[in-house]
């Protein structure tokens, strides 16, 4: 497998006032490539944020060194805020990769996952961290909204929105239970915790080699250790998404890669036994052939063909994903990983 092995090449700047204090309780994580207006609007929601009574960081981790003039604009913004902002940059191809360098590297107890598109709340940082209180809870997340830019979606879009990220549990601080999960978008999750569980999962981020349950994947560890994760609706945040790259193509190649992410977790999950694979590959494929010919009856009667055909396409990439794993060594190998911190 290419470029799974972790770069060289690494660079940790301080940018304003980060290396003054060591009195952290909460770092927050921003992996990021060539996206640079928007992170900047990322961090500054992040840096304006109401009252918390205690000392946080953010870390920006560039994961394929930039050539969008990042580094400089970050700079920039650091030298107007108090809010302590480190430069990571880590060259690779795996986002994962950047994840796990930024929560390796921050200094909180608590640490923080947002993406460079999502804009939280002006007192997410206060709220998120309030729920650590609590010494049962290991992990926590809140709800996630799609902000849309340059026009409005097409209309057919809004049954599929949790696969852009947006995600409600609730009104109500809960405790959630396996098998529900949290997204990357507005996560949190105690450093103790993610060094005992061996880090971040391989997700299916743009231009990722290695495909995984990324998020989920941590947290079915979390989980699996015996820890306890929360729904904080009130650390809310909003996701910004493209409207205008909302197609029928592009959401296809979503459900095929979440097909590929849960055929990742399915091989972890069943040990790599071959029966129970095999069994699940003969399912799916007549599964998909009945979904296949939902969406054909579909549009001989002009009715919407959208949910069979994401069905068909997410399974179908759960079969060529499983097939590609049995039938590479190499690929078996990483899959069957459960330490992504110290590679």
């Amino acid at each position: 497998m290419k470029n799974i092995i972790r770069p060289k090449e690494f660079l940790d700047i301080m940018l304003n006032n980060a290396n003054k204090t060591d009195n952290i309780r909460f770092s927050v994580i921003i992996p990021t490539f060539n996206r640079c207006e928007m992170l900047l609007q990322a961090l500054n929601a992040l840096c304006n944020q109401i009252a918390p009574d205690f000392l946080y960081e953010i870390l920006v981790v560039d994961h394929q060194a930039a050539t969008d003039n990042t580094l400089e604009s970050i700079r920039q913004f650091a030298q107007n805020t108090s809010v302590p902002i480190r430069y990571l940059c880590e060259p690779g191809y795996e986002k994962h990769y950047a994840v796990n360098t930024g929560f390796k590297a921050a200094r909180g107890e608590i640490l923080g996952l947002i993406d460079d598109d999502v804009i939280v709340d002006a007192n997410w940082v206060k709220n998120i961290v309030k729920v650590y209180d609590n010494p049962e809870v290991s992990s926590a997340g809140g709800k996630i909204t799609i902000c849309w830019i340059n026009g409005s979606p097409p209309k057919w879009i809004e049954p599929f929105k949790d696969v852009l990220g947006e995600m409600d549990c609730g009104k109500e601080l809960i405790e959630l239970h396996y098998p529900q999960m949290i997204n990357a978008g507005n996560f949190s999750i105690r450093k103790e915790v993610l060094l005992k569980v061996g880090g971040y999962n391989p997700c299916n981020a743009t231009s990722d080699k290695l495909i995984g349950d990324g998020e989920c994947g941590l947290c079915s560890k979390v989980y699996s250790s015996g820890g306890h994760i929360f729904w904080v609706p009130d650390a809310a945040a909003l996701h910004v998404q493209d409207a205008s790259r909302i197609t029928l193509s592009y959401m296809r190649r979503k459900a095929k890669f979440n097909g590929m992410s849960l055929a990742y977790a399915l091989y972890r999950r069943e040990n790599g036994d071959f029966l129970e694979i095999l069994k699940t590959i003969c399912k799916r494929f007549f599964y998909i052939v009945n979904r296949l010919c939902k969406v054909l009856l579909c549009i001989k009667s002009r009715k919407p063909f959208y949910e069979p055909l994401f069905e068909f396409e997410t399974n179908w990439g759960l079969i060529i994903y499983l097939l590609k794993i049995k039938t590479n060594p190499s690929l078996c190998k990483l899959i069957e990983r459960n330490d992504w911190l110290n590679i």
